[in-house]
């Protein structure tokens, strides 16, 4: 397999886009000029009725058009430079969402799917260090995708960027360079909230925001030493179903998380709770 992290996402959303028949807008500041918003939207292929729109510095008006397309029935794609920006958008994603989930059929809405960087290397200068992702698809109750290996890119590209209302599609600075990670998946949840990379009976190992790489570590250590381990990734979904690993840790007995997100109330946090 060749290419990196992203252009594995890349990849993923031209065969999306051309899956289907239906038009997709793409937008974004310097979507298709300059860095191409840091490279994730470098080698887009839009097809024959798509459209790349090249937008100016607002995202609270972003947000705006995207809710707007997705109220007519359209398909809607926001390439957005880092995590932080989108907090200036947040009025849109809280307040407007709510009002249109309040009074539209959900079946009758179009897709609005945003897909951005997370800052995750460290203080890289003013709105670049915000990588809870959590934090935001907790105030906004939207699910919100971390993509860290190439099954997971595969399942919520191809699922969600033609899927009904809203969602946060995510990818990590400090992986960009890196190869994909590829692992075999086991199995998956229907909302894609949980997805199982391995089996095992000694360990119930989950990975949050992008600490799938260091989890995957962990299992290759306990490995070499004749342990073996359940590995989950887990996203944010609004009442995603716990029971695989509700059914895992009571299995092994034993539960590690690892998040990597800097919040004072991970949403690892909230599963343990949960748990």
């Amino acid at each position: 397999m060749g290419g990196n992290h992203v252009q594995e996402v890349v990849r993923a959303i031209n065969e999306a886009a051309w899956s289907t028949e239906a038009p997709l807008v793409m937008a974004g500041e310097n979507i298709d000029t300059g860095s191409r918003i840091a490279g994730i939207a470098r080698g887009l292929e839009p097809k024959d009725g798509d459209r790349i729109l090249n937008l100016g510095n607002c995202e609270l008006t972003h947000c705006g058009i995207g809710f707007g397309v997705m109220l007519d029935g359209g398909y809607f794609a926001l390439f957005m430079k880092q995590l932080d920006f989108l907090l200036l958008g947040l009025d849109q994603l809280v307040n407007t969402y709510q009002f249109i989930r309040a009074h539209r059929d959900p079946a009758e809405l179009g897709s609005f799917t945003i897909y951005l960087i997370v800052c995750d290397q460290g203080y890289q200068g003013a709105q670049s260090s915000l990588n809870a992702v959590g934090d935001v698809a907790a105030m906004a109750r939207i699910p919100t995708f971390c993509l860290n290996a190439v099954a997971d890119i595969d399942e919520v590209v191809r699922k969600e960027f033609f899927g009904r209302g809203v969602r946060i599609v995510a990818v990590s600075q400090r992986q960009f360079g890196m190869d994909p990670l590829v692992l075999d998946l086991v199995e998956r949840s229907s909302d894609l909230s949980s997805f199982r990379y391995s089996r095992g009976d000694d360990l119930t190992l989950v990975s949050f925001n992008f600490a799938l790489r260091q989890c995957v570590d962990i299992v290759r250590r306990l490995e070499a030493v004749g342990l073996t381990v359940d590995l989950f990734h887990h996203n944010f979904v609004p009442g995603a179903d716990r029971a695989p690993l509700v059914e895992s840790a009571q299995r092994t007995g034993h539960l590690l998380v690892l998040d990597d997100s800097k919040s004072y109330l991970k949403m690892a946090d909230v599963v343990v709770a949960d748990l």
